[in-house]
């Protein structure tokens, strides 16, 4: 699991599918998303979602980008897809997030 850990960490950027990464790690599916959420304790869908949301809040503080290219540097479909998890996952918008002083917001965990 670390190596498919590290895949998702080098490529959340792109289009990333569980069946596509069963495949590219020699597993069948449905097997390797009980082997995922079992050793990682979580799904492939959320540990994705968190490894690019880590990556937005990243590129929220760091960058002037807008939210359109911030959603497609970190693999989401749309801009408008990207704030609302953003929102669902922080409890605030990334316009929101962006002008909140970082000292403010030390947890970048997303809530549960």
């Amino acid at each position: 699991m670390e190596a498919v850990k590290q895949f998702i960490g080098e490529n959340y950027m792109y289009d990333l599918n569980l069946t596509m990464l069963a495949e590219r790690f020699s597993y069948h599916p449905s097997y390797f998303s009980e082997l995922f959420k079992a050793k990682v304790g979580k799904t492939f869908i959320q540990y994705l979602t968190e490894v690019r949301m880590a990556h937005a809040v990243r590129l929220l503080r760091e960058t002037a980008l807008n939210l359109w290219d911030i959603a497609e540097l970190t693999g989401f479909a749309s801009a408008s897809y990207f704030s609302s998890k953003f929102k669902r996952m922080y409890g605030m918008s990334p316009s929101d997030f962006r002008q909140k002083p970082s000292e403010k917001f030390d947890n970048e965990e997303p809530k549960k």
